[in-house]
């Protein structure tokens, strides 16, 4: 039996016969045993010898030292942009301390909790605010090793409670869903202008809208993530964000034969046909910048130049295969652009229309000018998410094609509109009006039906 009087040795336990090592007692008084080395982990059984004492190694430079190849590897494992922000978040956090007079590593708990109400007294967003205190913390963690960790219960305290004064103040700035309806608009805009970048665009846009991808994720596809088939697309997303292990999402988007029009199988093969035109690299990225000559263009430029670990540019003969597939993408924020200026020339498609008949006819995105140009690559997220729950498909499903949580918040509020229009109890009271009306009309229509 294991005791639970005293506590648990990590060790190889030895036999007893012939051990130089006492039995530990049956029942175990704690009198005779040296437990000054005994941690809260030890644990002992009852009746067998105690396990040998550990005896650390001597360690020599050999034991600490890593190569420089592997050492490459290490830094290339985090993302770049992510790299570059915690960059920049930590120069923000030195430039501050540095023009304060505060030593900014390791910084204290005092300076820690200054810094934090510096940046809500510029009324930054409390998501950005919590970033950026969580880059620094880290960075203190890392680079001093030990018990350099500043504290922060009290700046966790200072960022809810302005989080909670944050949103009496401001609204929720989530993208209008993109509806198939807006998304047929949209893509119309691509077709009236005809041009290299339109075909791309569209292609953007509908892989993007079934596909319930992020906008990094649609910059990041490389040609070979690609393949179709005749009935469909098979995608490989190698970057999805919540799959830290670096596993590979594998995805199948079907034709749209019910809506060839925003079909994406229909707007991706136009799209390939006009890279190999244009002599495409298949192992760079999917949807590439182009010039005014509808030509790809080269984005090598000095914010876009890779740079060595210590932060020195590369020179050109230095820039490696990863770094030119790097350079063939475009940036979320590119994507990003290219969505919302579709919206805003969607909805000059529609302006003619009332509001309400835009509304009656089902636009979303598109149902008034605020409401377009408030549309982001998100939004082609969110719509597409709404499109299948109001289909009826069960949200697992969803969340697993979207790479989000189970049982997700950010998913839910694509919903929460839907469950509340369908649960609301006066919308329940109308439909039952409804249907009694539709009862009464048809009783009524009857030849065999008499008033009493």
């Amino acid at each position: 039996m294991v005791s639970s009087d005293v506590e648990v040795v990590d060790g190889e336990l030895v036999e007893t016969a012939g051990s130089p090592f006492p039995a530990v007692p049956d029942r175990p008084t704690g009198l005779g045993l040296d437990v000054s080395t005994f941690t809260r982990d030890t644990v002992l059984v009852a009746g067998r010898p105690l396990p040998a004492a550990f005896v650390a190694p001597q360690y020599s430079a050999a034991d600490y030292v890593i190569s420089e190849d592997v050492a490459q590897l290490l830094e290339s494992a985090a993302p770049e942009n992510t790299s570059r922000n915690r960059r920049s978040q930590i120069g923000l956090f030195r430039t501050w301390c540095g023009e304060r007079g505060r030593v900014a590593l390791p910084c204290t708990t005092a300076t820690l909790i200054e810094y934090v109400g510096h940046l809500i007294k510029r009324e930054l967003d409390p998501d950005t605010i919590a970033v950026y205190k969580s880059a620094v913390v880290t960075w203190q963690e890392e680079e001093t090793p030990g018990n350099t960790r500043p504290g922060t219960r009290e700046v966790t305290r200072m960022i809810a409670a302005y989080r909670t004064a944050w949103n009496r103040k401001h609204t929720n700035k989530q993208s209008p869903a993109v509806r198939e309806l807006d998304l047929e608009e949209m893509v119309a805009v691509c077709d009236s202008r005809g041009r290299p970048a339109d075909r791309r665009n569209a292609a953007i846009a509908t892989l993007g809208f079934h596909l319930l991808s992020r906008r990094i994720e649609l910059a990041h596809l490389v040609v070979t993530h690609i393949t179709l088939h005749r009935d469909g697309i098979a995608v490989r997303l190698v970057d999805r964000k919540t799959r830290k292990d670096g596993s590979v999402f594998e995805a199948w988007i079907p034709a749209r034969d019910d809506a060839p029009h925003i079909c994406p199988v229909r707007r991706m093969r136009a799209w390939l046909e006009y890279g190999r035109l244009i002599h495409q690299p298949q192992d760079e990225a999917l949807f590439r910048a182009l010039d005014k000559a509808g030509r790809l263009a080269i984005r090598l430029t000095p914010q876009t130049r890779p740079k060595h670990p210590d932060g020195r540019p590369k020179e050109d003969q230095e820039l490696t295969t990863g770094d030119w597939v790097e350079l063939s993408m475009l940036s979320g924020e590119a994507i990003n652009g290219y969505v919302k200026d579709l919206a805003k020339k969607a909805f000059a498609r529609v302006a003619h229309l009332s509001e309400v008949e835009r509304a009656e006819l089902g636009y979303n995105a598109l149902l008034n000018l605020p409401t377009a140009t408030s549309v982001t690559a998100h939004g082609l997220r969110a719509g597409g998410a709404t499109e299948l729950y109001e289909s009826g498909v069960p949200e697992d499903t969803i969340a697993e094609l979207g790479d989000w949580a189970r049982n997700s918040t950010a998913m839910k509020l694509y919903f929460r509109r839907i469950k509340l229009s369908g649960e609301n109890a006066w919308a329940v009271a109308r439909q039952a009006r409804e249907a009694s009306r539709s009862t009464d009309s048809s009783s009524a229509s009857d030849p065999g039906y008499r008033a009493g």
